[in-house]
């Protein structure tokens, strides 16, 4: 085997160089007096191009988590920093570091160990020379799919912590959203319910995100864990970033930019409490658009109710019900490794997936309250996705795997033999984007939309709609207008204007 001189072995890589990190440097359970000696050798000049720095400190007490802030800031896009909101103890705390790690190589420190540039970077030549060699102090890391959970921290819980009310994690993950994280952590605050916890993880936002998380956390000590990415890393790994400090018996995902209401925790955890059958409870939303003015929409199903999980799942095949990942609080034991990571659709409907899964084996709790305010605006996911085609392509996909799913489950025969309806509604959900786009004057859109209808569903020629639009494209300017405004008259083509009635089996609940 060649050896690699230190020049070529530390040169960033060309081809993914924010995942093809070299060696991951990893600080734990540091102690304060020396760790800004040791942060200084490590960016001293000559220093290791390609590496990263991971900071996780275990809710210190002795000015360590200020030195890391401010180090971070000064070496931004090289450290990245997360503080426990409670200490789990230099194991566990190691294996939360460990799973943040990104290297090919790690090198770990703690308490006071001392950083020799030099002879880290003879021992990573070696060790990149010979598959072989094995290291005292600097470990090969194995791949990690940062697409599957984390492994879940351990911490002791007191007799006392047990007896009182569940512990909800609510899971904050942002990017760029400062302008709405203070409405979005004060309704957090504001609760009724007394016991939660906020995983919060920052993608190195360009913004004031940080510091108002880092001013939140100082206000309510103990409440709150933190982690900034040292560079933005996209939004799985930002996520999973909080499912490394969760530890509640239920979680929510709560989008940065969304607000809850005092009451959602207390009504979701007193319903899943009496209702130990279900996965999770979907709470109504109300809209939220950039101003902060809300606006009604009908509760999807006309009463609050235990819903059966194969009823559900039918539903599913027809429809989202929820379009916001914030209306629901999970149990979090019922919803571990239901989520298909790693696949086309995961980035956009991987929940919805990962809801299907739950349905297959448990019941689910809808509230027809709205106690979301759900922000609707141009720089969100759901905006994004209307414009690029994903919405309805990647429903195509989902429809396609939930019957999948459907078909290894014998009960689920329900959400199996729906795939045909599916695809037909999915054929009028294009053409309802593509009026959507003309009403908007984006006509190159619109075209798109009203050509997928087709491909989804080749009997959508059949439907009158589709006849009128098929008019339009060849219609004069005053023809066009007449057919738009008639189509735009049609009763549940823009916007859903009534409540269903619960699946059958539902139980209503008080």
């Amino acid at each position: 085997m060649n050896r690699v001189d230190n020049e070529q072995l530390l040169e960033p890589a060309q081809a993914a160089p924010d995942t093809r990190i070299l060696v991951s440097i990893l600080i734990f359970n540091y102690e304060a007096r020396d760790l800004e000696h040791c942060l200084d050798a490590i960016f001293r000049e000559p220093r290791l191009d390609n590496m990263e720095v991971v900071i996780c400190d275990d809710a210190s007490t002795d000015g360590a988590w200020e030195i890391a802030k401010r180090y971070a800031r000064r070496y931004d896009g090289h450290i990245t920093i997360s503080r426990n909101n409670k200490s789990f103890g230099k194991h566990e705390n190691r294996k939360k570091a460990r799973q943040m790690c990104k290297g090919i190589y790690a090198l770990e420190l703690s308490g006071n160990a001392e950083y020799r540039p030099a002879y880290v970077r003879e021992a990573l030549a070696a060790l990149n020379a010979d598959p072989h060699l094995e290291h005292a102090y600097i470990s090969r890391m194995r791949p990690v799919n940062f697409f599957l959970p984390p492994q879940k921290l351990v911490r002791k819980t007191s007799d006392r912590e047990l007896a009182r009310e569940p512990l909800v994690s609510i899971c904050i993950y942002n990017y760029n959203y400062g302008r709405y994280l203070r409405q979005c952590f004060d309704s957090v605050f504001a609760q009724s319910y007394p016991r939660f916890e906020i995983c919060f993880s920052d993608n190195a936002s360009s913004d004031d995100s940080w510091e108002i998380a880092c001013e939140y956390a100082e206000r309510h000590p103990g409440v709150m864990s933190l982690t900034r990415n040292r560079i933005n890393l996209g939004p799985n790994i930002n996520l999973r970033n909080c499912g490394l400090n969760l530890q509640g018996k239920y979680h929510l995902k709560l989008c940065s930019d969304d607000a809850i209401h005092p009451d959602f925790l207390q009504r979701c955890v007193t319903l899943l409490e009496a209702n130990p059958s279900a996965a999770y409870a979907m709470v109504h939303r109300n809209l939220l658009d950039e101003e902060g003015k809300l606006s009604s929409e009908p509760p999807f199903y006309s009463e609050t109710c235990l819903i059966p999980g194969a009823e559900q799942a039918a539903v599913y095949m027809m429809s989202s019900v929820n379009p916001c990942i914030s209306q629901i609080l999970y149990n979090t034991e019922k919803s571990e490794a239901r989520r298909m990571s790693g696949n086309l659709n995961d980035r956009w409907l991987g929940d919805r997936l990962a809801d299907f899964h739950m349905c297959c084996d448990s019941d689910i709790i809808y509230v027809k309250e709205p106690l979301l305010h759900n922000r609707i605006h141009g720089a969100s996911d759901g905006a994004r996705m209307a414009g690029n085609l994903l919405q309805c392509m990647s429903e195509y996909v989902l429809v396609h795997q939930l019957a999948d799913i459907a078909s290894n489950h014998p009960h689920m025969s329900k959400a199996r033999d729906r795939l045909h309806n599916a695809l037909e509604k999915l054929g009028h959900l294009c053409l309802r984007y593509c009026v959507r786009s003309l009403l908007a004057d984006d006509e190159k859109t619109a075209r798109r939309y009203f050509h997928l209808a087709l491909s989804a569903f080749p009997d959508i020629t059949e439907d009158p709609i589709y006849q009128r639009l098929a008019g339009y494209w060849h219609a004069t300017p005053e023809e066009q207008q007449t057919i738009l405004k008639t189509i735009a008259s049609e009763a549940n083509l823009v916007q859903r204007r009534l409540s269903y009635e619960p699946p059958p089996g539902s139980i209503p609940l008080a």
